[in-house]
C-alpha cells in the first residue's frame, strides 16, 4: 500500500569505542598494522582518534576478546593473530545457554556426530602409520581404563583427540577439545549406564580398526553408531533420573 511504514528497526547510534575498534582492525586487515606491532599508547590513541580514554579502554579490550590485540599491565598493546582457540572461546558463552535446553544438547550432539564422521573419514583416508600406531595407543590406554570411570572418560576424550589432530588442522583439534569440554555432563552421566564403558571401548576399537584398514565407510558407520550409542545411554539415564 502506497505511504505504507517499512518494518525496520530504528537506526542506533554507534559508540566512539566501537568507531575505533573498527578503524584499528581495519588497519590490521590492510597491513598498516602487523601481528606483533605494538599499538601506540593511550594517550596517543586518544589524541589519534579524539576520543577520552575511556572509549580507547572499550575498543582495547574489545579487539582483546576478538584475539586481535594482546594487553599486558605496565606494556604497550601489541596486536595479534586470531587463534583457532580464540574462535571457540568466543563460542563458549552460547553453548552453555544452548546445552540448558534439551533440544539444544540434541542439536549439538547431532552437530558433534557429523563433525566427528568426517573425522574418521579423512583418517582412514590419509592417516599415516605413525597416526595409526597413537590411535592404538590410545586404544589401549582406553581399554586399560575399564572400571574405572573418570580414568576411562580421561582415556576416552583421549582417543577422540587423537582423531581431530590427524587432519593438522589447528580449527579442528581446538574444537574437538571445545566439544568435549561442552558435552563433559553428558559423557559422565552415559557412561554411568551399566555396561556403557565396555560398548564405548568396543566402539572405538572397531573405529581403529577401520581406519587401520583405511576403510572411510566402515569408519563412518562404527563413529555414527557408537555416538548414537551414547546419545541413547545419556537421554534413557536422563529419563530415568526425572521419573
Amino acid at each position: 500500500m502506497k505511504g505504507a511504514l517499512l518494518p525496520v528497526e530504528p537506526v542506533r547510534r554507534r559508540k566512539l569505542s566501537e568507531e575505533v575498534a573498527e578503524q584499528l582492525q581495519s588497519m590490521m586487515l590492510s597491513g598498516q598494522l602487523q601481528a606483533g606491532q605494538s599499538l601506540p599508547s593511550e594517550r596517543e590513541l586518544m589524541s589519534m582518534f579524539a576520543v577520552g580514554r575511556s572509549s580507547v579502554r572499550e575498543a582495547l579490550y574489545s579487539l582483546q576478546r576478538m584475539g586481535l590485540v594482546s594487553i599486558r599491565n605496565g606494556e604497550p598493546a601489541s596486536v595479534t593473530r586470531p587463534s583457532a582457540q580464540t574462535l571457540v572461546d568466543e563460542l563458549s558463552g552460547a553453548v552453555t545457554h544452548i546445552l540448558a535446553d534439551a533440544e539444544g544438547a540434541r542439536e549439538l550432539q547431532q552437530a558433534r556426530t557429523l563433525f566427528e564422521a568426517l573425522l574418521v573419514r579423512y583418517a582412514a583416508e590419509h592417516a599415516s602409520n605413525e597416526d595409526i600406531v597413537r590411535l592404538k595407543e590410545a586404544l589401549d590406554a582406553n581399554h586399560s581404563a575399564i572400571g574405572n570411570q573418570a580414568e576411562f572418560a580421561k582415556t576416552d576424550v583421549a582417543f577422540h583427540q587423537v582423531l581431530a589432530e590427524i587432519p593438522k588442522n589447528s580449527i579442528f583439534t581446538s574444537l574437538q577439545a571445545a566439544v568435549a569440554s561442552w558435552l563433559a555432563e553428558q559423557r559422565f552421566v552415559s557412561l554411568r549406564m551399566e555396561g556403557a564403558e565396555q560398548a564405548a571401548y568396543d566402539a572405538h576399537r572397531a573405529i581403529y580398526e577401520a581406519i587401520a584398514a583405511h576403510d572411510p565407510n566402515a569408519a563412518e558407520r562404527a563413529m555414527n553408531s557408537h555416538l548414537n550409542k551414547v546419545g541413547d545411554y545419556y537421554w534413557s539415564a536422563r529419563h530415568d533420573n526425572s521419573e
